[in-house]
Formats: C-alpha cells, sequence, structure tokens
C-alpha cells in the first residue's frame, strides 16, 4: 500500500510541478510545445500466477503428465505514443500512452491408446498504459530516465484447449468478473541517435498487479467454475524500443 500510495504522490507532483516548470523555464526545448512522436518496441513481464499454476496441475485432460508446467513470465509487442516531452536545463518530463501485446503459452503432450494428447495453456495480459517519466541529460547521445511511473488497465485471460489427434475436444475461458486498476514504477536509459527525431529507450520496472479470481466463460462448462488467487502479484518488466519523435 505504501508504494502505490508513493506512486500516486509521484503523479499528483508531476501535475503540479509541469506547469510552473512550463511558465518559468526560458530553455523549453524541441519548439513551442516540446517533442511529440510514436513507438514501438519489446516487453518481457514476470508474474506470479499461483491461482492459475495450481489449476494446471489439477485439471487437464489424459494420462498424468509427465512433467509439471509453469507459466512465470509473457512477452509481446508494445506500440505508443509520446504525448510530449518537454526539456528544460536540467531535466525533462514526458508523458505517453501505449497497448501492450503480453501472452505466455504451455503444452503438455501425452499419448493414450495410440492417441496424441494436447493440453494447450495460454495467459493473454493485453493492457492499456498511461505514463510519466522525469529524466536528466547526461551526454549529448545519452538520457536518463530517473523515474517512470504508470498505471495499466489489463484485459487478463487465461484459455486451457484440449484437443486429441489435432481435434478440439474442449476450451475453456477464464476472465475476472472486472478488471483492475494495475501500477508499475521504473527507470531507464535513452539513447539518441539522431537528437530529437530518433532514439532508442529501454526501460527496466516493477509492476503491481493482482487479480483474485478468474471466472469460467465458457458456454459450455468444463472443469472448475472458477480460479481463485488466481495471479498472486507482478514482477520485474523490461522493454526496448525505438523512438520516432518530431518537434510540436
Amino acid at each position: 500500500m505504501c508504494v502505490l500510495k508513493s506512486i500516486k504522490i509521484f503523479f499528483l507532483a508531476i501535475l503540479f510541478i509541469l506547469p510552473i516548470s512550463i511558465s518559468k523555464s526560458q530553455t523549453f526545448g524541441f519548439g513551442c510545445l516540446g517533442l511529440s512522436g510514436f513507438y514501438a518496441g519489446f516487453s518481457q513481464q514476470q508474474y506470479n500466477v499461483g491461482g492459475i499454476n495450481d489449476y494446471i496441475k489439477i485439471n487437464y485432460y489424459g494420462p498424468l503428465p509427465t512433467a509439471n508446467v509453469e507459466f512465470k513470465k509473457g512477452s509481446g509487442y508494445r506500440i505508443g505514443a509520446n504525448i510530449f516531452r518537454a526539456k528544460f536545463d536540467a531535466l525533462f518530463i514526458s508523458a505517453k500512452g501505449y497497448y501492450q501485446f503480453m501472452k505466455e503459452n504451455l503444452e503438455q503432450n501425452q499419448t493414450e491408446q495410440n492417441s496424441f494428447i494436447r493440453n494447450k495453456y495460454q495467459i493473454s495480459m493485453n493492457h492499456w498504459g498511461l505514463a510519466v517519466d522525469v529524466g536528466v541529460p547526461l551526454f549529448w547521445i545519452f538520457d536518463w530516465k530517473v523515474v517512470e511511473g504508470g498505471i495499466t488497465f489489463h484485459n487478463t485471460e487465461f484459455t486451457h484447449e484440449v484437443l486429441r489427434d489435432e481435434i478440439q475436444l474442449s476450451e475453456s475461458k477464464f476472465e475476472p468478473e472486472k478488471n483492475k486498476v494495475n501500477y508499475y514504477i521504473g527507470s531507464g536509459l535513452i539513447i539518441h541517435i539522431v537528437p530529437d527525431y530518433l532514439s532508442i529507450e529501454g526501460t527496466a520496472s516493477y509492476s503491481f498487479m493482482k487479480v483474485d479470481e478468474l471466472n469460467n466463460q465458457s458456454p459450455l462448462l468444463v472443469g472448475p467454475d472458477k480460479i481463485s488467487n488466481s495471479i498472486n502479484k507482478g514482477g520485474f518488466m523490461a522493454t526496448i524500443q525505438l523512438n520516432i519523435g518530431f518537434p510540436l
């Protein structure tokens, strides 16, 4: 709770400091209103999904699996927009929004009476994100994002599909009753390829996420009707992205 409160205070501080800084600074960079643009990148996200991993151990079709599998981290692509980046004498402030595609897939394969059985599992954590960062220039080619804080709106989904000889026998889909707002905080480095127009940005962050319960949404109920304590907590996330900017 202390960390979440700190993130909220951070956002309020940015909202308070930004207009003051703009009005007082004589070196507001990137043109009249700053720098805008868009970006694309790749992310990996760690998480602890105890309830879902417990589901996998118990709910499978076919003989006893020879090996256990566990969800640990997802990966996927990110697209977004730098709404603005304002640069002053000794710091810069940015606001951004993005959409993240995030998935992890697992399989358990068994043979039963000359038939090949596949249990396929997938976690999808696609989400929208809004963030603010504050950084300082190090050299002409490097900037340090001292801190980045953001909120995320996850569309969490877990599916379990059973196939016998590549013919689908069943599919269960689990979703939360309502999606919760989650948070993350991190830091990173920006490398300018063409200053103000083309850069590579790397961010390491820690996400705070939790989903208490996922409900079975399948028309024909197969397996349990819900998964409790499905996502216990988030974890470390790493993102690398290519920024393309233009002055406003």
